[in-house]
């Protein structure tokens, strides 16, 4: 009896299985899982297979990776991965594995664009080396020992925005900023000019770099970025049980961003957009409400200190945290910005002192 259990359960992995390895297999993704030189494999808006190797992202056109298909591969995969709900628009956000264990997470809408079904898979790697292959192949060679940081001292990049500052040419300031990855907030009131602005800095990151915007309304576009996905949460999540940023934050963050762009800071999302920030996804731009520049770290320590984990945590710990994150305040009324607050010194000592 106990045998006859287990071969009905195998027989079970196996049809799963099948039906995943056949939907990879006709989209055209699984013949770039097996290229050896391949990390990460993507799809945005379908037609279109990006991978990471290497050289970075690249793309290649795929006419069966169509939405009938990319939905017919989730299903098959949150099968095959044991999904305690299905996936569809009640519940689109999904974590999956794919039969040669690959990870993966993927999207339908309201998380996403209508008529599309992100998809992002990440490839276990394979390889082993010893350190003595490390050193023979010349991976230690551009290790730069790192030295303390000394008081006073700012980086040679962050001087030369501290001399555009002077000079009134911002434009040059904001290049340097997005080059260098540093991270803006826009504060200001509704209507003051934010998401213009924060469309404006988009625009200064590198084209092919890996963008997701999180938004409750659609308003940050990214036509020059080629390598993008546009998530959002219900507006009323809080009452409608819906999505929440945090769970788009969270999501954003096992698809291999570069940037993560969030469109405002209202509540709890707050820490969890800052944890982001500090582990690896810099170079991004937010928004919140505050009077001026300088009432930004209190705004954003209060609504941590309003959110569950802010309880637990000290209101001067949650202060350095976000004072290290932060590298440019601008404030906006009128659509103009009237006030910047650009300290790299002090963030430093926040970091480091």
């Amino acid at each position: 009896m106990e045998n006859l259990e287990n071969e009905e359960i195998e027989a079970a992995d196996i049809d799963n299985s099948a039906v995943a390895r056949a939907m990879l297999k006709k989209t055209g993704i699984q013949a770039i899982l097996d290229r050896e030189d391949i990390t990460e494999v993507a799809v945005n808006q379908g037609g279109v297979i990006l991978f990471e190797g290497k050289n970075g992202w690249e793309k290649i056109p795929a006419p069966e990776c169509n939405y009938a298909n990319l939905k017919a591969l989730a299903n098959a995969l949150s099968v095959y991965s044991g999904l305690k709900l299905p996936f569809g628009d009640k519940n689109p956000i999904a974590s999956v594995v794919l039969p040669d264990g690959e990870r993966g997470q993927i999207l339908t809408h309201p998380a996403t664009e209508s008529g599309t079904i992100p998809i992002t898979l990440r490839k276990p790697s394979k390889t082993r080396f010893t350190v003595d292959d490390y050193q023979n192949s010349g991976r230690f060679s551009k290790i730069q020992v790192a030295e303390a940081y000394q008081r006073g001292s700012i980086p040679e990049f962050m001087q030369q925005m501290k001399k555009c500052q002077k000079e009134g040419n911002y434009a040059e300031f904001f290049r340097i900023a997005a080059k260098n990855n540093m991270n803006v907030i826009a504060v200001g009131g509704t209507g003051s000019g934010k998401t213009t602005f924060a469309k404006a800095y988009a625009d200064l990151i590198p084209f092919d770099h890996r963008v997701i915007t999180i938004e409750d309304i659609h308003e940050l576009s990214l036509p020059y970025h080629w390598n993008h996905l546009h998530l959002f949460f219900d507006t009323e999540y809080q009452k409608s049980k819906g999505i929440s940023p945090k769970e788009l934050i969270k999501s954003a963050m096992r698809m291999k961003p570069d940037h993560i762009f969030l469109t405002e800071l209202r509540g709890d999302e707050t820490w969890n957009y800052f944890e982001a920030l500090n582990t690896g996804h810099n170079g991004s731009i937010t928004s919140t409400h505050a009077n001026d520049c300088r009432a930004t770290i209190p705004r954003l320590t209060t609504l941590v200190m309003q959110s569950e984990i802010g309880k637990v945590l000290g209101e001067q710990y949650i202060q350095k945290t976000l004072s290290s994150a932060l590298d440019v305040v601008c404030y906006f009324k009128h659509t103009y910005m009237t006030e910047i607050l650009f300290e790299p010194e002090k963030k430093l000592e926040a970091m480091y002192g």
